[in-house]
């Protein structure tokens, strides 16, 4: 026998006589024999924690933990660290340890949860530094989780980084946007007129940047329903009008437009994109007409340049048209393009059979009102006249209470799910801006939602996540931290592969916290089930022999074990645990020390 396993087994005896001090400098000696050995120094650090020495125990738990860590076995290390936050549950930095591990591991919801309990730590001791950091760790885990967002960018605006707060809510927005929410964006641009009251628009700032995708529906529902809240709303008719012209929807385009100048007469915006999509639609009356009612207004802001183009378009698809010839030539003069301007005069000579010289630019058509399209919405008018108006915030969209920077703290130290419904297709009709998301503000960092696929507490995980909850739970199992391995195979009790292997664990766990009673109902339970197959059967029956064993019931251990001899004869150690004979009188026979039984390889 070596030097090392003799002063092993002189632990155990002196721990039999309650010897611990002696126990103790025989691991350290065996540690100084094998530095390397991970096990003695397991044990070192355990008996030093039932010593109550926690600062010696913490020590030695810490160079296993880093060196398990270091290697890549983090469901180990994870296990590791869980034993001294047992001892020092206080210390935040064990919960960033556990949290760091859980995220390496692919572990999101656990580490999200250890991130949750820091920043919570860091708001109460007001360390606003570490609280982004902690924030933006949980960012990178679930970077679509809308609730850590708002509490980033509250965080942020606290600690006076306002330009950096204003891109985090902006953020924010363009979420709740892509995730097809107008309630929560509502009361979010209702919150950034209250935060942000010199700032531009946040709502149209948000939409503007969605026109080009695949959202522009959307947006211009959002748009209607800012527009029927106040239609003098500038940007919003702007956006409006953008909107339609990037989904190609013309009708809806010329019908924004001819909205947008009767709010606006003075405006050429809408009247260039009035006249714009008449020319697409090769409507060459109509655009002649409105391009004669607005050639004034446009020449009066010097921008003749504009109506040029659209006059060019309207030659190319109509070409030897005088009136449009006029036109161009007309425009061009006005716009100090006079060699454009002559060429187009010499056409219309030419076309007329009259001298180049005896053309004269003519005068622009009588006006005509601008063309009346039906649309699906009509802004409502007080009494059928505009009322002239301060343009009104975005608050106007949401309606409801008044926010305070309170209403952003979490009174609750609970996980729990907020379900956020998402239409999956906008509604034509204008919607409801609902204040569900913004007034449980209470409860909004009271949860962690994480993107599909990822492990969420009691709501089911996918196969990969039900392996790591499964091997996390065997490390925690073999650490003889059994309640989170509970835990643990609860998780993996999700996934219905494995639900019955999970189950049996669970057993054995509470076999272990010496609730024997209650595992061997739980295992007696199991062994009705009707899926329990040939494997689980063994598994099934093995630990509960072990339980019998522990109860003194050693006929019936033995009973089982003959069982999964005939099944299996190469099942564990069952072969050996045969030949002790249940009748030898010595209840101790099948009680097991915890070194036999940390040899066992549990699948």
């Amino acid at each position: 026998m070596s030097k090392k396993d003799t002063l092993m087994a002189d632990a155990q005896k002196f721990l039999q006589k309650g010897q611990a001090e002696k126990a103790l400098s025989c691991y350290r000696e065996a540690l100084t024999v094998d530095p390397g050995d991970q096990r003695i120094r397991q044990r070192l650090a355990e008996l030093l924690a039932k010593s109550h020495r926690n600062d010696e125990a913490r020590k030695e738990f810490e160079t296993i933990g880093r060196n398990l860590a270091s290697n890549g076995f983090y469901l180990k290390a994870i296990a590791v660290y869980k034993q001294i936050e047992r001892l020092f549950p206080e210390d935040i930095g064990i919960a960033l340890t556990l949290a760091s591990l859980n995220e390496k591991h692919g572990l999101s919801a656990n580490a999200l949860a250890e991130y949750k309990r820091a920043y919570e730590y860091y708001e109460k001791m007001q360390d606003n530094k570490e609280a982004l950091n902690t924030l933006e760790a949980m960012q990178r885990i679930d970077s679509c989780n809308p609730n850590i967002r708002l509490k980033y960018a509250e965080v942020l605006l606290q600690n006076g980084e306002k330009e950096g707060a204003l891109e985090a809510f902006n953020s924010l927005g363009q979420l709740l946007l892509d995730r097809r929410d107008e309630g929560s964006l509502a009361r979010l641009a209702e919150r950034m007129t209250q935060l942000f009251p010199d700032e531009p628009d946040f709502l149209c700032s948000v939409l503007r940047k969605k026109l080009n995708s695949d959202t522009a529906n959307f947006v211009a529902v959002l748009l209607k329903a800012v527009i029927k809240n106040n239609p003098l709303r500038y940007d919003a008719w702007h956006l409006l009008v953008m909107a339609f012209r990037s989904t190609g929807n013309n009708s809806l385009l010329k019908a924004s437009c001819q909205h947008f100048i009767k709010f606006f007469p003075e405006e050429l915006f809408p009247r260039e994109n009035l006249i714009n999509s008449l020319i697409e639609e090769q409507d060459t009356e109509g655009a002649l007409t409105a391009l004669d009612e607005c050639e004034q207004l446009f020449i009066q802001k010097n921008a003749a340049s504009i109506l040029l183009e659209s006059y060019i378009k309207l030659n190319e698809l109509v070409p030897f048209n005088v009136r449009i010839m006029k036109g161009c030539a007309r425009l061009a003069e006005a716009a100090g393009k006079n060699e454009l301007a002559a060429e187009f005069a010499a056409k219309i000579g030419s076309i007329a059979c009259v001298s180049t010289s005896s053309v004269s630019v003519p005068e622009p058509e009588s006006e005509r009102g601008v063309f009346e399209f039906v649309d699906d919405f009509e802004p409502e008018l007080l009494d059928g006249q505009v009322q002239k108006q301060e343009l009104t915030s975005s608050r106007e969209l949401g309606g409801g209470r008044e926010f305070d920077i309170h209403d952003f703290e979490d009174t609750s130290n609970n996980l729990y799910e907020i379900e956020i419904e998402l239409d999956e297709e906008p509604a034509e009709n204008t919607p409801v801006f609902d204040n569900k998301w913004f007034d449980t503000v209470n409860d909004i960092f009271g949860t962690i939602q994480t993107e599909t696929g990822k492990v969420r507490f009691a709501s089911g995980v996918d196969n990969a996540d039900a392996q790591s909850s499964y091997d996390l739970g065997l490390a925690f199992y073999e650490m003889g931290i059994y309640d989170e391995a509970i835990n643990s195979f609860r998780q993996a009790a999700e996934d219905p592969e494995r639900r019955l292997a999970c189950m049996i664990l669970q057993g054995a766990c509470l076999r272990e916290k010496g609730q024997l009673n209650l595992a061997e109902a739980a295992l007696t339970a199991l062994s009705e089930s009707p899926d329990l197959s040939a494997e689980n059967a063994c598994e099934l029956k093995y630990e509960l022999a072990l339980t019998y064993s522990l109860q003194g019931k050693l006929e019936k251990a033995h009973q089982l074990l003959e069982e999964i001899e005939a099944v299996n004869p190469a099942f564990r150690d069952v072969a050996k645990l045969l030949k002790i004979s249940p009748t030898d009188g010595n209840e101790e026979n099948f009680d097991f020390s915890e070194d036999e039984l940390l040899g066992f390889d549990i699948k």
